[in-house]
C-alpha cells in the first residue's frame, strides 16, 4: 500500500498529514497560519509539522512515495511556483515544489487548493467514479476546479476553474479582484453577511437583528433561514447566483456531477434548494437532466486529501 505526505498551506491554517492510497489519514497536524510570517518561515514550520505527522504515523520518510501540496492561491503548475496569495504575504513567485522536494527528499507536486480539493473529491469523495466533475468551494472566497476525463483541467496559464470571478451581477458590488459583480462578491460567506447587514440597516424586521452586526456570519444567516424570512431571502439570493454560474459551467462542460464544498456548503437545503432550482432553470435540459449536484464529502480535510491525491497521481491526473 502506498502512503504519501500531504501538505496544505491555507490563509487560515496549515496542515500536514500522512495519507494512504485509500484516503485514510494515518496522522495529521493542523495549526493556525500566521500571516505575518515570511514564506520561508511558514515552510519550515510546515515541514516540522510534517515530521511530527510522519513520526505519529509510525512510518519512515523512506516509506513515503511522494508529497503533494495544496496552496491557497494561484499556482503556475508547470514550474511548481506559487503566483501569489491574497491572504498571505511573500509568496509571489515562490519555488514551492522545489523547496518541499529539497526538504523532504520526495517527488513533489503542488497545485492551488481548489484544484487539489476537486481531485480529492474525485479520488476519495463525492465525485468518485465520475470522469467529468465540477467542484466549487464556497467559503471566504469562491474557487473551483474542473475534472475532465478524470484529469484536472488547468488551462493555458494554470488559471482554469476560477468560477468565483464569473460575472453574475453586472451592477453588483465590487469583488476582491477589483471587478464588479463577480460570483464571489455576491455569494461568498462575507458577501452573504454583508447583504444581511445592509438589509438590517434599512430597518427590515428579522431575528438576525439580535446578533451584533460586526459578528454576523453566513452561518448565522443559514441557521436563521429556516424560520426567518429575511435570512431565507438572502440565502435564496446567494443560491440563485451560485446556480446561474453553475448553469453556465454545466452548459460549457457537461459534467456528471457538481460538488459544492467549503464552509458555506454546510447551510444545507436553504442554499442547495435555490441552487438546484436555478441550475434547472438556466442549464441546457440535456446537460442538467442527469446531473448530480451534491455537497462535498471530505469536509475540513478536503485540501489535505486533495494534496494526497496529487501525490498519488504525481500530477498525471
Amino acid at each position: 500500500m502506498r502512503i504519501v505526505l500531504a501538505l496544505d498551506i491555507g490563509g487560515t491554517k496549515l496542515a500536514a498529514g500522512v495519507v494512504s492510497e485509500s484516503g485514510e489519514v494515518l496522522a495529521d497536524r493542523v495549526e493556525v497560519t500566521d500571516a505575518s510570517v515570511p514564506a520561508e518561515a511558514v515552510l519550515e514550520k510546515l515541514m516540522g509539522m510534517a515530521g511530527e505527522a510522519v513520526g505519529q504515523a509510525g512510518v519512515a520518510w523512506g516509506d513515503l512515495s511522494g508529497a503533494g501540496v495544496s496552496f491557497g492561491g494561484p499556482v503556475d503548475f508547470p514550474s511548481g511556483r506559487t503566483v501569489t496569495c491574497h491572504h498571505l504575504a511573500g509568496w509571489e513567485g515562490f519555488p514551492l515544489r522545489e523547496a518541499v522536494r529539497d526538504r523532504s527528499g520526495l517527488p513533489t507536486v503542488i497545485d492551488n487548493d481548489a484544484n487539489a480539493a476537486a481531485l480529492g473529491e474525485a479520488t476519495f469523495g463525492a465525485a468518485r467514479g465520475c470522469a467529468h466533475a465540477l467542484y466549487l468551494t464556497v467559503s471566504t472566497g469562491i474557487g473551483g476546479g474542473v475534472i475532465i476525463d478524470g484529469r484536472v483541467y488547468r488551462g493555458a496559464a494554470s488559471m482554469a476553474g476560477e468560477i468565483g470571478h464569473t460575472l453574475v451581477a453586472p451592477d453588483g458590488p465590487v469583488c476582491t479582484c477589483g471587478k464588479r459583480g463577480c460570483l464571489e462578491a455576491v455569494a461568498s460567506g462575507p458577501s452573504i453577511a454583508r447583504a444581511a447587514r445592509e438589509a438590517l440597516e434599512t430597518g427590515e424586521a428579522s431575528a438576525l437583528a439580535s446578533i451584533p452586526r460586526s459578528r454576523l456570519t453566513a452561518k448565522d444567516i443559514a441557521e436563521a433561514a429556516v424560520r426567518d424570512t429575511l435570512a431565507a431571502c438572502i440565502m435564496g439570493q446567494a443560491g440563485e447566483f451560485l446556480g446561474i454560474a453553475i448553469a453556465g459551467a454545466v452548459n460549457l462542460l457537461n459534467p456528471n456531477v457538481v460538488v459544492i464544498g467549503g464552509g458555506v456548503s454546510g447551510a444545507g437545503d436553504v442554499l442547495f434548494g435555490p441552487v438546484r432550482e436555478a441550475v434547472a432553470r438556466y442549464a441546457v435540459p440535456e446537460s442538467a437532466r442527469e446531473l448530480r449536484l451534491v455537497a462535498g464529502e471530505l469536509g475540513q480535510r478536503g485540501a489535505l486529501l486533495g494534496a494526497a491525491a496529487l501525490a498519488l497521481t504525481q500530477g498525471k491526473a
